[in-house]
């Protein structure tokens, strides 16, 4: 396959529409324009691990490297007006950190590999968040389940936030004594305010869809399956004004400029918090894992539709930081 930097300026069309970015896949809606990219995580707990983290970082860097165009099959090529970012994991966005990997570095007091994956994370956060350096795109999250920590920080590099009704939204971390590093502060502040920040972070509440768009932290709710059209018809009443739409959120951001600066400052204090972690936070975060992983042990991808949405995986997935911290 023949690297971006040899087809510039436009981008193979293997690059965005069928190539398999590992747990990261893409596909171009020619009619709306939009380049829709999911979290493809089956089989394993749908987490912000380290190799999903390379597999955004390439796919934002293409993204970049296309100039906002993709070529379609007729050998045509069309503008990405749209990044729409959601996850084929049915009843789940994103569970948050690795806490596995996280817990190992942190024992080990390997502050390289904490530094690495904290890097990597705000550099993903900030491809998205500062529009893959295009000036025409907008950016769309569609949430359909559960979405906790770094999933939330993942979600709201977007310009809308779009959740059907059934999404929680938790932030975990102070439960095993973290926050939350990869610009839950920085990007919910300018979102909805820093006293919604404080209440989300420092309460490890479960917040409903509903709730968080009383709070501002959200745009929109739809029922439950109503997500992808919701998103289509954003975007078709969006095209009467979407010139207008788009320079309110670069006015809004010129407002309160979100700089790579504060990115890198936030997470090395994650870093200097996690290797002060006790041996009893460390414990509490196992428990979390072990929580998840009994999620998604042994669950074939065609068969995870099922399993997460009978009643009982529901109530344990919906309930699993209780459970936790009470064990």
């Amino acid at each position: 396959m023949k690297s971006c930097e040899q087809t510039l300026p436009y981008l193979p069309q293997q690059r965005l529409l069928a190539h398999d970015y590992g747990q990261v896949y893409c596909r171009y809606d020619e009619k709306s324009q939009a380049l829709w990219t999911y979290l493809s995580q089956p089989q394993r707990i749908p987490c912000i691990n380290h190799a999903l983290l390379l597999d955004l970082h390439a796919h934002h860097h293409d993204i970049e490297l296309s100039g906002g165009y993709v070529e379609i099959a007729n050998g045509a090529s069309l503008p990405i007006r749209y990044s729409v970012f959601a996850s084929a994991t049915p009843g789940y966005f994103n569970m948050g950190g690795d806490l596995q990997k996280m817990a190992a570095a942190i024992r080990q007091q390997d502050r390289a590999q904490l530094e690495a994956y904290a890097r990597l994370s705000i550099d993903v956060v900030a491809q998205r968040a500062f529009r893959f350096q295009l000036a025409n795109v907008t950016k769309v999250s569609l949430l359909q389940g559960e979405v906790l920590g770094a999933g939330i920080e993942a979600a709201l590099t977007s310009d809308v936030l779009i959740a059907e009704r059934q999404a929680v939204f938790c932030f975990p971390e102070l439960f095993f004594n973290m926050i939350p590093g990869m610009g839950a502060y920085s990007l919910i502040a300018r979102k909805a305010g820093m006293a919604v920040a404080d209440k989300m972070i420092l309460g490890c509440e479960r917040y409903s869809a509903e709730e968080c768009l009383q709070m501002g932290l959200i745009d929109m709710v739809v029922e439950q399956g109503e997500g992808e059209q919701a998103v289509r018809t954003f975007i078709d009443k969006n095209n009467k004004h979407a010139a207008g739409f788009l320079s309110a959120q670069k006015a809004k951001e010129k407002i309160h400029p979100l700089s790579y600066d504060e990115l890198t400052a936030i997470v090395q204090l994650w870093v200097e918090n996690a290797l002060q972690l006790s041996e009893r936070d460390l414990k509490v975060m196992d428990r979390f894992y072990r929580a998840q992983s009994r999620l998604f042990q042994s669950v074939p991808a065609d068969q995870q539709r099922e399993a997460v949405l009978t009643p009982s995986t529901e109530s344990e997935a919906f309930f699993v930081h209780d459970r936790v911290v009470n064990q």
